[in-house]
């Protein structure tokens, strides 16, 4: 019996690392902001003073990002009615647009992170990309999609990108939004049927 519980504790601690390995392993800020944390946090690069409106999407506000030595710009979504200010999504364009440096961040990506869960492209080829999903420390779904486009990325233009969401605290916004406001009009309105990509739907 002692050998027994001894094993089992063995177990049961290699399991406990392991699951602490995994939850380290899940992304939780790009570029110097956290995802969660209040962009004021970080208004050395967001400009807070400079909201957008998100095409069918009321429940999130843009902000700009400014560059450094590894990213040209980019914005966050900030929350707007669960928890006001909070950061939700991050999406940054790289300063190096060449396809060479795409290729190497993609595999230190995988090297990070594993196979993607799914591959974020066109069939033409102008657009390559993946998508690899996560979840915090609170079990919400977390989303990191790196991408290269050759022609014009609809949001941030072409070159290479990394956007990271935390999609449990978008849907918290979402959630509370619609229950203090109803049904956004638009594409929440229609069914779900598809439309552009503003910066709330996931491509």
């Amino acid at each position: 019996m002692p050998r027994i519980r001894a094993l089992f504790l063995t177990v049961l601690a290699l399991a406990v690392l392991a699951a602490g390995a995994a939850r380290a392993e899940t992304p939780t800020s790009l570029a110097g902001i956290a995802l969660g944390e209040p962009a004021t946090k970080a208004k050395a690069r967001v400009d807070v003073r400079k909201p957008r409106d998100v095409s069918d999407a009321p429940w999130v506000k843009r902000l700009p990002v400014s560059g450094d030595k590894f990213f040209d710009g980019g914005y966050v979504l900030v929350g707007t009615c669960a928890a006001p200010g909070a950061v939700v999504r991050i999406k940054m364009r790289y300063r190096n647009g060449d396809m060479d440096f795409f290729r190497k961040i993609s595999g230190e990506m995988l090297t990070l992170y594993g196979d993607p869960t799914q591959y974020k492209g066109d069939l033409e080829g102008r657009v390559m990309g993946n998508k690899w999903s996560f979840s915090d420390s609170r079990l919400r779904p977390v989303s990191l999609i790196l991408q290269h486009a050759e022609g014009e990325d609809p949001e941030l233009g072409p070159g290479s990108t990394v956007k990271l969401t935390n999609w449990g605290l978008l849907e918290a916004e979402r959630a509370c939004w619609q229950q203090r406001h109803g049904s956004a009009k638009g594409a929440a309105a229609k069914g779900g049927k598809a439309g552009p990509d503003h910066g709330y739907l996931p491509r």
